[in-house]
């Protein structure tokens, strides 16, 4: 087969001139003799003989209404033949139709029925043949798609859209790259700026292992067409080949928020983005840990500093799948915050948790400021509301055999559950937009980290004996707040997950939509306390505002419970070691990176129990030793920083209290710095 590279490529001219017994009309197609070997597989001979010509132009429109006329004026050839009758025209456009509807239905097979008898009536009507060969494709059948994609380009040769096809199918079916990409070269000299066709040379290059000239490519389809999603993803692919993780993610997030969904066919690509971009994500949490650490410390700094607090951390097991949850300490009397995450949660994660917990502190002590800040309660006359609600479901439950003391407690989790959501509900979109824009390094656990709790909450949701046993107005509300949570969730990630898949087919999602439309009509002008109007707004919309009241925040309390401990017998001492602390850190992150997380949990755990005695911190002498360790010889405080790098790498919920985190702190900066900011 000749290449088109760098030759002219010449418009078919089709006309209808009147014939003389004026009963017919002539349509009249004008190529070049080079046209003719397009798809031969062979190079034409030098100065072929017209009869030659005439039967190879005779056997390429065959498919035409016959009879068949061909001249030869040197390199111009013209092919004369009958045009259908006027009715057979309309009832082919009209069949076209149906076929195209069927078609979009997924039904191939009925259309593929239909264009046939299209093709019969009106073999000309190439815009019919190129929908039966893409027909076609989607059932499989190759073969015949590659035949009506030719015919399709016998009658319009300046179809690039038709030459890109026919070139996928060339390089995806029958293997045969070569003419695959002849076939794209011929679509650029007639279209330069065909995304498709630059998106297919794109991705030729990726298989060639050449990614940087793919990016190129993949960069100028986009800009040729902005809503083409497949080459946002070829994009993300080349740059992930080259190990350009953000490069990849941005392209993804670049596919989620600019591309649309063309048809059915566009899943694959959005279902493949998707993927990527969630195995992407995770990989960045492993490579930011050690950073979005170091930020979460200085978080909590800053929070205790902003709300007059310091803030304990502890790990634990929480209820219903709670990732974590903070007591104020001016709700429960105490001299601190408590910050709890859950134990069984996923480590990387954590610092997503507690960020998510700290903003929680942030947004109470911004309202207690301005007085505003108030107490979220339910009494009896709130819960006495509530149970009005149950209505017939207190006797179904009898008839289902449950005791008075399981109804009860049945009942009170119900009530507080809801509640509990209905109040975190709107605080959570304001505290994740808040982290999302304030904090980018720390997006990837975000989203992966969101991902996971709303996969559990509609694993519970969906839960066979929850939506048996729950009455209707509890499962509808709790389905409408989630939908609408999933639908912020959506929209904060631009769609790289589909959160409200789960929702969509509920009946409460069109109060779901109803909830996400107040929340953006509302969310862009809120100012510290307004979160809880909006709590009473989203608890109107679901119709449950009676079930719980507001306390004014007093500005002040008083202490009862136990006061905070320092971890250490003498702090002073302790801080007094810093300079020598950083050093010793770093020793411990060279030595933890040859190790596995389990061989550090085991070198943690063995000092925690020979520290149950006591640690001399305040000597130098290096007489303490380690099983897991038995080649070294340690002394106090070497141990204690070991320990305390190594519960934060492997348990980062617990609170050591121990007065080395500015030490470790700033160790970490500087062994980021020393390994290009990867630990």
């Amino acid at each position: 087969m000749v290449s088109t590279c760098g030759r002219r490529i010449f418009r078919r001219k089709i006309y209808t001139p009147v014939s003389i017994c004026q009963t017919h009309v002539v349509r009249v197609i004008q190529i070049k003799v080079a046209d003719l070997y397009d798809f031969e597989g062979r190079t034409p001979v030098s100065n072929p003989a017209p009869d030659a010509i005439t039967a190879l132009a005779i056997k390429q429109f065959s498919f035409l209404p016959k009879p068949l006329t061909v001249l030869v004026e040197g390199d111009n050839v013209s092919i004369s033949f009958p045009e259908e009758s006027l009715a057979a025209q309309d009832e082919a456009v009209r069949l076209a139709k149906r076929a195209s509807q069927r078609a979009g239905e997924g039904n191939y097979e009925k259309a593929i029925g239909i264009f046939k008898r299209v093709l019969e009536l009106m073999p000309s009507l190439h815009l019919a043949r190129h929908d039966l060969a893409m027909a076609y494709i989607e059932t499989g059948d190759v073969d015949n798609a590659v035949n009506h994609l030719i015919e399709v380009l016998r009658l319009n040769p300046l179809d690039a859209g038709s030459w890109v096809v026919l070139a996928n199918l060339y390089i995806r079916k029958k293997l045969d790259k070569e003419t695959g990409e002849k076939f794209i070269r011929k679509a650029l000299e007639i279209s330069p700026a065909n995304a498709w066709a630059l998106n297919s040379l794109a991705g030729l290059s990726v298989e060639r292992g050449e990614f940087s000239p793919a990016i190129e490519l993949f960069e100028q389809a986009i800009a040729a067409n902005p809503d083409f999603a497949n080459s946002y993803y070829g994009l993300a692919i080349a740059h992930n080949k080259l190990g350009q993780k953000e490069e990849a993610i941005a392209a993804l997030e670049r596919l989620f928020r600019d591309a649309k969904i063309q048809d059915v066919r566009s899943k694959p690509v959005y279902d493949g983005a998707r993927q990527m971009y969630a195995k992407l994500q995770a990989e960045m949490v492993e490579r930011n840990e050690s950073a979005v650490f170091k930020l979460v410390q200085d978080y909590k700094a800053e929070m205790e500093a902003f709300s007059g607090y310091p803030i304990r951390l502890q790990a634990g097991k929480l209820e219903a799948k709670i990732g974590a949850n903070v007591q104020m300490a001016w709700k429960v009397n105490r001299d601190f915050h408590l910050l709890k995450v859950r134990d069984s949660f996923p480590k990387p994660l954590i610092g997503h948790l507690q960020s998510h917990e700290l903003t929680h502190i942030k947004l109470e002590s911004a309202a207690r400021k301005l007085n505003r800040n108030k107490f979220f309660v339910t009494t009896s006359a709130s819960r006495e509301a509530a149970l009005r609600s149950l209505g017939t479901d207190l006797r179904r439950w009898e008839k289902a055999g449950l005791t008075e003391p399981q109804i009860q407690q049945l009942t009170q989790d119900l009530i507080n559950g809801l509640c509990q959501f209905l109040y975190n509900c709107p605080l959570d979109m304001i505290i994740e937009r808040e982290l999302f824009a304030q904090f980018p390094l720390m997006r990837p656990a975000q989203f992966v980290s969101s991902s996971i709790q709303a996969g559990e909450s509609l694993q519970t949701n969906n839960h066979e004996e929850i939506r048996r046993f729950t009455p209707k107005k509890f499962l509808n509300a709790s389905l409408a707040l989630n939908g609408a949570y999933a639908l912020f969730l959506e929209d904060l990630f631009h769609g790289a997950s589909e959160f409200t898949a789960g929702y969509r087919r509920e009946e409460a999602f069109a109060l779901s939509q109803k909830i996400w439309k107040h929340w953006q009509s509302r969310s862009q002008h809120l100012t510290p306390g307004d979160e809880y109007n909006l709590v009473d707004e989203f608890a109107d919309l679901v119709g449950v505002r009676d079930w719980y009241g507001w306390q004014e925040d007093p500005g002040h309390h008083e202490v009862t419970a136990a006061p905070l401990k320092e971890g250490t017998t003498n702090p002073k001492l302790l801080k007094s070691k810093n300079p020598a602390a950083v050093l010793l850190f770093l020793d411990a992150f060279k030595q933890f990176d040859a190790l596995t997380t389990d061989q550090i949990s085991a070198i943690a755990q063995e000092i925690a129990v020979l520290g149950r005695n006591g640690l001399d911190y305040a000597s130098p002498d290096e007489k303490y030793v380690l099983r897991s360790l038995p080649d070294q010889k340690f002394s106090g405080l070497h141990l204690m920083c070991l320990m305390f790098a190594g519960f934060k790498r492997v348990a980062p919920e617990h609170d050591l209290q121990m007065n080395l985190e500015e030490p470790f702190l700033a160790a970490l900066e500087i062994y980021q710095e020393l390994r290009g900011g990867q630990l």
